[in-house]
C-alpha cells in the first residue's frame, strides 16, 4: 500500500500545484520545479497518516507556494485505492488553510 513513485496534485484555497513524490517503507521524498518534499507516513488499516516538509530550493516568483510560505510542515490523513491516494491536512504555519492532495502512481 502506497509504495512507489507518484504524481502529486495538491491545492489550498490559494492555488494548485503539481510535483512528484516517492513513497517507500514509511519515507517520502520528492519535489517540483521550486520545492523539495521530505517526510514520513504510517499505514494503520486503511488509513494513512503522516507529515511532509516542503522547502523552496529555487527562487522564482512565477512558482509561488500554495501556502504562501517557502517552508511548511504539512500533517495529512487519507487512504489509497489501487494506484491512487487522497489526503487532506493542514500546515503548522497556516492551520486555517486546508490542504488536499491526490496521488497517482507512475511506477511501483
Amino acid at each position: 500500500m502506497l509504495k512507489g513513485l507518484y504524481k502529486v496534485e495538491f491545492e489550498t484555497p490559494r492555488r494548485k500545484a503539481v510535483g512528484v513524490i516517492f513513497a517507500d517503507h514509511g519515507r517520502l521524498h520528492g519535489g517540483s520545479s521550486a520545492f523539495a518534499y521530505v517526510g514520513s507516513y504510517q499505514v494503520q488499516g486503511e488509513t494513512i497518516t503522516g507529515a511532509v516538509t516542503s522547502k523552496r530550493h529555487t527562487s522564482d516568483p512565477n512558482l509561488p507556494s500554495v501556502f504562501g510560505f517557502d517552508e511548511v510542515r504539512v500533517e495529512f490523513r487519507g487512504s489509497s485505492i489501487g494506484d491512487f491516494a487522497q489526503f487532506e491536512g493542514t500546515a503548522a504555519e497556516m492551520p486555517s488553510l486546508g490542504f488536499k492532495a491526490v496521488l497517482t502512481r507512475i511506477s511501483g
